[in-house]
C-alpha cells in the first residue's frame, strides 16, 4: 500500500486521526510513518482551508451542529 492510500485510508475510516491530522499533522503523519515533508503538509492545509470553506466539521457535518453523545 503506498504512503497515499494509507493516509487516504485512514482519514475516511478514523476520525480521531482526521482531528490529530488538523491539530497535530506531524504526529499524526509520523503515525503512519509518513515524513511530513514541506510538500505534505501544504497538501493537508490546503485540504483543511477547502473543508472549511465547504463549512463542515471533521466529521463531515455542517459547521455549528452538535452531536450529543
Amino acid at each position: 500500500m503506498s504512503q497515499f492510500e494509507k493516509l487516504y485510508h485512514k482519514v475516511l475510516t478514523d476520525a480521531h486521526f482526521r482531528k490529530e491530522l488538523v491539530e497535530d499533522p506531524h504526529r499524526a503523519l509520523k503515525s503512519l510513518d509518513i515524513e511530513p515533508t514541506p510538500e505534505i503538509l501544504d497538501a493537508i492545509k490546503q485540504i483543511e482551508i477547502a473543508v472549511e470553506k465547504l463549512g463542515i466539521d471533521l466529521e463531515g457535518r455542517p459547521l455549528g451542529s452538535a452531536q450529543l453523545t
